[in-house]
C-alpha cells in the first residue's frame, strides 16, 4: 500500500521580528511519501552522438607519450575536439584502444539488459544527420534490441553535429510508445557543440508541453553546457557532466534506474501568498538545484516538479518578502501539491498545506535560525554566486567575477565543501592572474554546484 503524499514546509526562522520594514524569509517545501515498490513502466528514447569525435581512440597519458615519441602519433582537431591521428600504429595495438562510441555501446547493452518486459525503448543516432537505429520497441525483445546495437559504431551520418535532428526523432519515437500509464523520458548524449541550437531549444519547449523530461549528458570538455543544462532544467530532467568516457556506463545505468523509479507524474506545487506577501524567486533544490520561473497568474504561482521518483526527495526553496506586522501568528501562503498517480488510477492527486509564521518582539527568539533550511539557503547562495560570476565574465567584468567566485568559495568552506571551495578559489586566481577562466574548470564548477543539496538530503 502506498504511503499518502504530503507537503511539508519549514521557514528559515522560527519567528519573524516585529519591525517597521519588510523582511526576506525563505520557505522550504518538501514532498513526502514517495516510496514503495510500485513504479511505472518507462518509455525511454536514447539519443546519442556518433560524429567523428566519438570514434577517437582513447589512450592514457603514458601511452600517448610513448606513441608520440615513436613518431606515429600527431595531435589534430576533430569537430573542434583535440584528438590524435595515427600514422602506422600496429593493428594489434589499435584493437585494444577503445573509442568513446565503444563505451556508449557498452552502456546501451547494459541498459537493454535492465529493461523490464513492460518498458519500451528507442535508440536514435545523430551527427550531421539523424537515424532511428531502434524504433520504439518493447523491453521484452532484448535479443533483437541487443543485435540492433551492434550497428551503432558503423553509422556514417556526416561530419557535423546537429543535436536537434536527433531530438526530433527521439520525440517522435516517444510519441509512438506513450500511454497514460507510462513514464516517458529522453536521454541525450554529446561530446561537441551543435549547429542547430535554436531548434534544440524549440524541441525542449515541445517536450515541456508533452511533459517529457530530457536528461542531458555532456562528455569531455568541448560541449555547450549553456544549452545542455537549460534543456534539462526546463524539461525536468537531469544534467550530467561526464569527464571521461569510462563514466558513460555508470551514468546510463543511473539514469535508467531513475526512469524506472517514477511513481507519480506531472507534479507541481501551487503557491498562493496572502495579501502583502511577495514571491521574489524560487529554486528546485532536490534532486538538484535549478531556477524556477515565477509567474503570477491571478495571485497564484505554479512551480513544476515533473516526475516524482521512489527514494528520491523532491523539494523547492522560495524567497518570500513578508510585510511588517504586529506580534501574533499569521498565514503567509497556501500551498497545494498536485500530481497524477497512473499506477493508482488517479489523476489530480492533491495535498495541501497552510504556511503560517509567528511575528515576535522577542529579540533573542527572532535572531534564531532553522539549520535544516539555512543549509539549503547556503547551497543555493553558492550556486547563484557561481552563476553570477559566469555572467560577469561573459560581460567582460573580470573583477566582478573574481569577487563572486571568492564569495562562493567562502560559502562552500562554511558548508564543509573544501574540495569544491579550492576549485572555486583556483578559478578566481586564474582570473586575477590572466583575465581568463579555465573552460574545463568552469564546466565542473557549474555542474558541481548544482549538486550541493543532494548531500543535505542524505
Amino acid at each position: 500500500m502506498r504511503e499518502s503524499l504530503s507537503l511539508a514546509w519549514s521557514l528559515n526562522v522560527p519567528a519573524i521580528p516585529v519591525t517597521t520594514q519588510p523582511r526576506l524569509v525563505y520557505l522550504l517545501l518538501e514532498v513526502k511519501g514517495v516510496g514503495g515498490p510500485a513504479a511505472l513502466p518507462v518509455n525511454l528514447a536514447i539519443v546519442v552522438d556518433v560524429s567523428d569525435s566519438m570514434h577517437i581512440r582513447l589512450v592514457t597519458e603514458e601511452q600517448f607519450r610513448v606513441l608520440a615519441k615513436l613518431g606515429i602519433l600527431q595531435e589534430v582537431l576533430v569537430d573542434g575536439v583535440p584528438a590524435w591521428q595515427s600514422a602506422g600504429i600496429p593493428e594489434e595495438l589499435l584493437a585494444i584502444l577503445p573509442r568513446k562510441i565503444d563505451r556508449v555501446q557498452d552502456a546501451l547493452r547494459a541498459a537493454v539488459e535492465q529493461l523490464r518486459p513492460g518498458d519500451r525503448f528507442a535508440l536514435v543516432a545523430f551527427a550531421g544527420d539523424a537515424v532511428t537505429l531502434i524504433p520504439n520497441s518493447p523491453g521484452s525483445e532484448k535479443r533483437r534490441l541487443l543485435s540492433a546495437l551492434e550497428g551503432l559504431d558503423q553509422l556514417q551520418l556526416g561530419d557535423e553535429t546537429r543535436i536537434g535532428r536527433g531530438m526530433r526523432r527521439g520525440l517522435e519515437e516517444l510519441r509512438r510508445g506513450t500511454s497514460p500509464g507510462m513514464a516517458s523520458r529522453m536521454l541525450v548524449l554529446t561530446d561537441g557543440f551543435t549547429l542547430d541550437e535554436e531548434e534544440c531549444r524549440a524541441l525542449a519547449a515541445q517536450a515541456v508541453q508533452q511533459r517529457i523530461p530530457i536528461s542531458t549528458m555532456g562528455l569531455g570538455g568541448e560541449f555547450n553546457e549553456e544549452l545542455m543544462i537549460p534543456i534539462a532544467d526546463q524539461t525536468g530532467g537531469e544534467a550530467y557532466l561526464l569527464e571521461r568516457a569510462e563514466d558513460i556506463p555508470r551514468a546510463f545505468a543511473q539514469e535508467l534506474q531513475r526512469a524506472q523509479a517514477v511513481q507519480y507524474r506531472n507534479a507541481e506545487v501551487k503557491l498562493r501568498p496572502t495579501a502583502g506577501v511577495e514571491i521574489r524567486a524560487a529554486f528546485r533544490v532536490r534532486p538538484s538545484i535549478a531556477p524556477l520561473e515565477t509567474i503570477n497568474e491571478g495571485g497564484s504561482y505554479s512551480f513544476p516538479l515533473g516526475d516524482l521518483l521512489a527514494g528520491e526527495e523532491s523539494a523547492l526553496l522560495v524567497e518570500l518578502i513578508v510585510p511588517p506586522r504586529a506580534a501574533g501568528v499569521y498565514r503567509l501562503a497556501q500551498a497545494l501539491l498536485a500530481c497524477d498517480d497512473p499506477a493508482g488510477g488517479m489523476a489530480g492527486l492533491k495535498a495541501r498545506a497552510d504556511i503560517v509564521a509567528e511575528y515576535t518582539a522577542d529579540v533573542a527568539r527572532a535572531a534564531q535560525e532553522v539549520p535544516q533550511v539555512m543549509h539549503v539557503v547556503e547551497a543555493v547562495s553558492a550556486y547563484r554566486l557561481q552563476a553570477r560570476a559566469q555572467a560577469d565574465l561573459q560581460a567582460g567584468d573580470v573583477a566582478g567575477a573574481t569577487r563572486k567566485l571568492r564569495a562562493a568559495a567562502t560559502r562552500l568552506l562554511e558548508m564543509g565543501e573544501a574540495e569544491l571551495a579550492a576549485e572555486m578559489e583556483r578559478q578566481a586566481a586564474d582570473l586575477e592572474r590572466s583575465g581568463r577562466a579555465d573552460p574545463g574548470r568552469t564546466k565542473k564548477l557549474r555542474y558541481e554546484t548544482r549538486k550541493l543539496t543532494q548531500k543535505l538530503g542524505e
